[in-house]
């Protein structure tokens, strides 16, 4: 009878430590399901002069590694692909991208307007082109964005030309130079730094954003959840364009000798395509937010029709959720404080 007991006691104790373990394992799991991710931010960035700012933030120490890793990728189809999937939780787009990806069903979020394009967005073509009238029946090659079909729409509009006068090729960006190098294509819609490149190469602009003004903006995106899970992120994510931005305005020459390279152009080059666009400012960028959806520069009825006529999407998103102003407005009064 004892030993019966005492064998008892044993299962019993053991069926205890076993709850208990099971009890604090269920805890810890609750706990890391419930809690924000420690991992740094993911910022996925296709090559643009206009996102380099965040690039040069990170070469000088600017921000924590642990609050922000910077993800360089080809193309901007590749960080709406991974943006979509949750591979990264932020990523810099041109201001159409982002309308078509939230537009189609993804929950993101515009925190920032970080650049207008003023000629870094562009056609070009050979030397024997000089006006968008003459590319009737050319090759035309570009990328399948948002951006490129709106540009392609205002070219067609300047040279006088129906859709079905020029042939389009679709091709990511990294081809742009090679085709038309190679003659596969008669011309290409492209940007900065490319441009340049091509430029240098003797190829001829034909059109570029300087003739569509405010059409050509770019934005910075989050996820809606890494948002709502991770807002102090979001915020030093802000803080690093706008700490980059300034240190970029403020030593031109220095910051060119270091991004240059990365874009393949000379210090020269580079300073010419960075004076093709404009980066706003994080003040300015929360004090256009807080007015959308009543923001000239951004053309938000433009920019609806355009899509809906090019069927890259049937109904607008709500402009008042796409747009988030709060980060922007509190990571600004940061900066405003941190420089007192």
């Amino acid at each position: 009878m004892l030993a019966h007991t005492k064998s008892g006691l044993i299962r019993n104790r053991a069926f205890g430590a076993w709850r208990q373990f099971f009890a604090c394992a269920a805890v810890l799991f609750v706990h890391a399901c419930s809690a924000p991710p420690s991992q740094a931010l993911r910022l996925g960035i296709n090559p643009w002069v206009g996102y380099d700012p965040v690039v040069l933030a990170r070469e000088h120490g600017l921000f924590d590694p642990g609050d922000l890793r910077v993800i360089e990728l080809e193309t901007s189809s590749e960080s709406i692909r991974q943006l979509r999937n949750g591979l990264i939780d932020a990523a810099g787009l041109t201001l159409p991208e982002a309308v078509e990806l939230a537009a189609a069903g993804t929950d993101i979020r515009i925190v920032a307007l970080l650049s207008l394009s003023r000629g870094a967005d562009a056609v070009l073509a050979g030397s024997a082109v000089h006006n968008v009238s003459q590319l009737r029946n050319a090759r035309i090659g570009l990328e399948d964005t948002a951006l490129a079909a709106v540009m392609l729409r205002r070219v067609l509009e300047a040279g006088g030309l129906r859709r079905d006068e020029v042939r389009l090729v679709t091709m990511p960006l990294t081809d742009h130079e090679m085709a038309l190098s190679r003659g596969q294509v008669d011309a290409v819609i492209t940007f900065e730094p490319v441009v340049s490149r091509l430029a240098a190469a003797g190829f001829v602009v034909v059109y570029d954003s300087a003739e569509m003004p405010g059409e050509v903006v770019d934005v910075l995106v989050v996820r809606g959840d890494t948002l709502a899970q991770r807002p102090e992120q979001v915020q030093a994510l802000l803080s690093a364009f706008e700490q980059g931005r300034r240190r970029m305005l403020a030593n031109p020459d220095e910051s060119a000798r270091a991004l240059a390279p990365g874009a393949d152009l000379s210090v020269a080059e580079y300073l010419t395509a960075l004076s093709r666009i404009r980066l706003f400012s994080l003040q300015q960028s929360a004090e256009m937010l807080r007015a959308v959806p009543d923001v000239p520069v951004l053309g938000l009825d433009q920019l609806s029709a355009d899509l809906k006529s090019g069927r890259r999407m049937m109904l607008e998103p709500e402009w008042t959720r796409l747009f988030a102003p709060e980060p922007a407005a509190l990571a600004a009064a940061a900066n405003r404080e941190a420089r007192r």
